[in-house]
C-alpha cells in the first residue's frame, strides 16, 4: 500500500531569522507545546497578519506583488467596456498610495474576452516594462505583448517572433518574464528561454528547454524556471539559469509539498516557497539548497480552500508578503514576520483519519485552529486527493482496524466507502445526536439529508459534510419520464430509439444498482419481491439499450457529451453548483430537461467520532464547525453543502469565473461549446432539488458482484425471472448470514 501522507498540523517549530530556535513537544496533546527547559512557553515564531488594502482597489484584481526600493508594490487590473485598465500602488507609512506612472495609466488595451495575464517588470535604472497576454479586440488568438514605459508614453517592443503563427495555428505564449541586473529581459514559453534586449525587445539569444515550465522567478543574476501545476509529483524542480541562459543550468529540488506552491527569490539568492503545507526558506550554499520551515501551513491562509495565492514576494530582512484572491472575488494581503514575543501553546491535538485527502477537511482543520489556537487537528490520509489507481481497501481495513482496536485510535473518522454499520455495532463510533438534533431543529443543516442516518435505536454515528445527486439528462424525454427507475423503464419500453447506447451487464448494474441495493435486504434476508420489481425495470432498460458482450479497451459508454450527437439520455453526478454548470449547459444546448434520479443523494465526507477518543467534546465541537457556514460557504467542486444557509449563498454566487469553452461533436462535426453560469431560477431549482433528496445511494461490493454474475442470462433471454432471483439469493445467502 502507498505510504500514508500525513498533513500534520502540529506546530513544533519557530525559526529565528535564519536559525532554528527549537522544537515543541506534545504529540498527544496532553500538555503544553513549545516549552523550554523551565516549562515556560517558548517565545519566538513567525506570525501571519493582514495588511490593509486601499479601498480604491475594490473591484480591481491584484495580479502581482513585488518589492521595489524596499517597498511593497502591487499591480492591479480592471476590465471596463472591453478595455483593460492597470494601476500600480506602493506601500507607504500610512498605507498604500497610487503611484501609477502616466505611461501605464494611459495604456488602454482592447480585449475580445476575459483571458488576461499581466506582469510589471522594473529594472535597476527605473525603467519599467509590461508583459501582457490577451486576445485583442477583433482578433481570435491569444498573443503576448511587451511594452516599455517612458516619459513619452508606452512603446510596444514585442519581439517580431512573437507575432509569427506557429505549427499549432497560434502564437508563442509567453508564460513568464523577468528583468536581469545586466539590463536584459528573460522570457519563457513552452519551447524556449529567450534573452531580450532591454532597449528594443529584440531576441538576443534563445535556448531550448527540455521540460515544460510556465513560471519564472529571478534574483537579478539568475532565473529559476518551474511548473506551477505539479499535482501527482512528489517534488517541484526549479531550473536555475545564470543570466537567463540554459547552458550550464542547475536543478534545485523542493520536496516540502507541491500543492499551490508559489516561489520568490531575493537578491542574495535566498529562495522562499509557500503553499498549503507551509512557508519555507531556501538557502543556497556550494550548489545545494537547504530548505527550512518558517510556518506550518495550518497557521496560514495558504491552507484555506476559499482563497488562493496569486503572487509572493519577500524582503531581505525576513518579511514575506502574499496576495490572495478569494472565492468571492476579493483581494487579501498577508504579511509573515518573525515575532520574538509570540508563543506556541497547544493543549489538545486530535487526529482525523480519512482514506482520501479532501479540501473541505483541510479547510475545517485550518479554520478551527484559527478560532481555537489551543487545539490542533491533524488530517491523516491514506491516499492523496487525486489518486487514480485502484484503492486497496483490504489494506485500509487492516490498518484502520489495528488502530481502532489498539491504543492508536484516531479521534475523528471519515467513513466514506467503509462499513460504517459494522464499526457502530462494535461500539467504536460515538452517538452524535447531541450535535445534530439542535442544528436540525434550528434549520441550520438539511435534515432531509442528515436524518437519513438515524438507526433503529434512534442513534446516529456519522453525518455527511457534503452530498451530490444523480442528475439525469435527456432530450426527447420529459423530466417526469426519467426521474425514477419505474418511470424510465415504462418510457423506454415504448421507445423505438436506443436512448443510452449499448451497455455491458456490469455497466448497466453499476448505473442502477446504487438506487436499490439498500432496499433489497431486510433483516439479513433478500427481499425477493422488491428485487423482482427492480429486475423488471432493468430488463426493460436492457431491451432498449442492448447488452454488449464486452467493450473494446478504447471504447466507453455514452456520457453527457454524446447528448449532442447519438445519446438521448445520460447520467451525471452533480457535485455542487459549479460542478452542475457543464451538464446544465448541455441540457440547454440540446433543448432538453434534467431531474434528480430517484430523489437519491450521494453522501461524501461522512464524519464520525471514535468512542475511544480522549477529546470527544472537542471532536464534537469540531464537527459542529465542519457543518458551519465558516467551512461550508466554499464550493469545493466535490459536493453541495449540508449547511442550509451555505446552500442558499452558493446558489446566489456569481460563477462567471468557472465559465469555460470546449469543442464537442454534434451532427457529425466538432462545434464550439460554451459552459456558462446558469440563471438564478435554475440555481433555485437546484436548491429545491437538494432540499427534496431523501434517499442515500447504496454501495455493496458483494451485491454488485452477484448481480453482475446473475443477470447476463436474464437479459439475453436464456434465464427466467424466477431462476435469476434464486441465483441472486443463493449468491448472497452466506454473505447476508455473516
Amino acid at each position: 500500500m502507498r505510504l500514508k501522507k500525513w498533513i500534520v498540523t502540529i506546530l513544533c517549530m519557530g525559526l529565528l531569522a535564519g536559525s532554528l530556535a527549537g522544537c515543541g513537544k506534545g504529540g498527544d496533546g496532553g500538555g503544553e507545546a513549545g516549552t523550554d527547559d523551565s516549562g515556560e512557553p517558548q517565545k519566538g515564531r513567525y506570525v501571519e497578519t493582514e495588511e490593509a488594502l486601499p479601498e480604491q482597489l475594490a473591484g480591481w484584481e491584484v495580479q502581482q506583488i513585488f518589492i521595489l526600493e524596499d517597498k511593497v508594490h502591487l499591480l492591479a487590473i480592471k476590465k471596463e467596456n472591453n478595455k483593460l485598465l492597470l494601476t500600480e500602488w506602493a506601500q507607504q507609512e500610512n498605507g498604500f498610495a497610487d503611484v501609477t506612472p502616466d505611461w501605464l495609466k494611459n495604456l488602454e488595451l482592447s480585449l475580445a474576452n476575459e483571458w488576461t495575464e499581466t506582469k510589471l517588470l522594473s529594472a535597476e535604472d527605473g525603467t519599467q516594462y509590461l508583459l501582457a497576454g490577451y486576445v485583442a479586440e477583433g482578433e481570435e488568438e491569444y498573443k503576448s505583448h511587451l511594452w516599455k514605459g517612458g516619459e513619452g508614453g508606452a512603446a510596444e517592443i514585442t519581439p517580431q517572433e512573437w507575432n509569427v503563427v506557429n505549427d499549432w495555428g497560434g502564437y508563442a505564449m509567453i508564460s513568464a518574464a523577468a528583468v536581469l541586473d545586466n539590463g536584459t529581459l528573460a522570457a519563457v514559453n513552452s519551447m524556449n528561454l529567450e534573452i531580450l534586449s532591454g532597449e528594443d525587445g529584440r531576441i538576443l539569444e534563445s535556448g531550448q528547454i527540455t521540460e515544460y515550465y510556465d513560471a519564472m522567478i529571478s534574483d537579478g543574476g539568475n532565473v529559476y524556471l518551474y511548473a506551477q501545476n505539479s499535482v501527482g509529483s512528489a517534488s517541484i524542480k526549479l531550473e536555475k539559469c545564470k543570466d537567463g541562459k540554459t547552458g550550464g543550468s542547475e536543478s534545485i529540488i523542493f520536496d516540502k509539498g507541491v500543492s499551490g506552491i508559489k516561489f520568490c527569490a531575493l537578491s542574495d539568492g535566498t529562495l522562499v516557497a509557500a503553499g498549503e503545507d507551509g512557508i519555507f526558506r531556501g538557502t543556497q550554499s556550494a550548489g545545494n539548497v537547504e530548505w527550512e520551515m518558517l510556518m506550518q501551513g495550518v497557521e496560514t491562509d495558504f491552507a484555506l480552500s476559499g482563497r488562493w495565492c496569486v503572487d509572493l514576494t519577500a524582503t531581505v530582512d525576513g518579511k514575506i508578503y502574499a496576495i490572495f484572491r478569494t472565492s468571492e472575488g476579493g483581494n487579501v494581503l498577508r504579511k509573515y514576520e518573525f515575532d520574538p514575543e509570540a508563543v506556541i501553546e497547544v493543549k489538545e491535538t486530535l487526529r482525523l483519519y480519512t482514506v482520501y485527502d479532501n479540501s473541505i477537511l483541510k479547510q475545517a482543520a485550518v479554520s478551527y485552529h484559527k478560532e481555537h489556537p489551543e487545539v490542533l487537528i491533524t488530517v491523516e490520509s491514506v491516499y492523496p486527493m487525486y489518486y487514480y489507481d485502484e484503492t486497496d481497501y483490504n489494506a485500509v481495513y487492516q490498518e484502520l482496524n489495528t488502530m481502532l482496536l489498539g491504543e492508536n485510535a484516531p479521534d475523528i473518522l471519515v467513513m466514506d466507502h467503509l462499513d460504517m454499520d459494522s464499526y457502530a455495532e462494535k461500539g467504536l463510533l460515538e452517538d452524535i445526536n447531541d450535535v445534530l438534533n439542535p442544528m436540525e431543529e434550528s434549520g441550520e443543516i438539511l435534515s432531509n439529508i442528515t436524518k437519513s442516518y438515524i438507526k433503529e435505536d434512534g442513534k446516529r454515528y456519522v453525518v455527511p459534510l457534503q452530498f451530490a445527486f444523480s442528475m439525469v439528462l435527456g432530450r426527447d424525454i420529459s423530466a417526469g419520464d426519467m426521474e425514477s427507475m419505474e418511470k424510465l423503464a415504462a418510457f423506454l419500453s415504448g421507445a423505438d430509439y436506443n436512448y443510452m447506447g449499448g451497455l455491458t451487464v456490469s455497466e448497466l448494474v453499476d448505473r442502477f444498482y446504487p438506487y436499490f441495493c439498500n432496499e433489497i435486504v431486510r433483516d439479513k434476508q433478500l427481499d425477493r419481491e422488491i428485487l423482482g420489481t427492480y429486475l423488471d425495470y432493468l430488463k426493460a432498460m436492457s431491451e432498449n439499450c442492448g447488452i454488449l458482450a464486452s467493450r473494446d479497451e478504447n471504447e466507453r459508454a455514452f456520457n453527457m457529451w454524446e447528448l449532442a450527437s447519438e445519446a438521448k439520455l445520460a447520467f451525471y453526478e452533480a457535485d455542487g453548483f459549479n460542478g452542475s454548470m457543464a451538464p446544465i449547459a448541455m441540457v440547454d444546448y440540446v433543448k432538453g430537461e434534467f431531474a434528480a434520479f430517484e430523489n437519491n443523494f450521494i453522501p461524501s465526507m461522512q464524519m464520525g467520532i471514535c468512542s475511544k477518543s480522549k477529546y470527544k467534546d472537542t471532536a464534537k465541537d469540531f464537527l459542529r464547525h465542519a457543518l458551519s457556514e465558516t467551512v461550508q460557504d466554499t464550493d469545493y467542486y466535490s459536493g453541495f453543502p449540508v449547511n442550509s444557509a451555505s446552500l442558499e449563498k452558493l446558489a446566489g454566487r456569481d460563477r462567471s469565473d468557472a465559465e469555460a469553452e470546449t469543442a464537442i461533436e454534434a451532427d457529425g462535426s466538432y462545434v464550439e461549446f460554451t459552459i456558462k453560469d446558469f440563471p438564478p431560477e435554475t440555481a433555485q431549482k437546484l436548491v429545491e432539488i437538494c432540499k427534496g433528496l431523501n434517499r442515500p445511494a447504496g454501495e455493496d461490493a458483494k451485491i454488485r458482484e452477484v448481480l453482475i454474475e446473475a443477470l447476463e442470462g436474464y437479459f439475453n433471454g436464456g434465464q427466467s425471472r424466477e431462476s435469476t432471483l434464486q441465483k441472486v439469493e443463493d449468491g448472497l445467502k452466506m454473505y447476508l448470514a455473516e
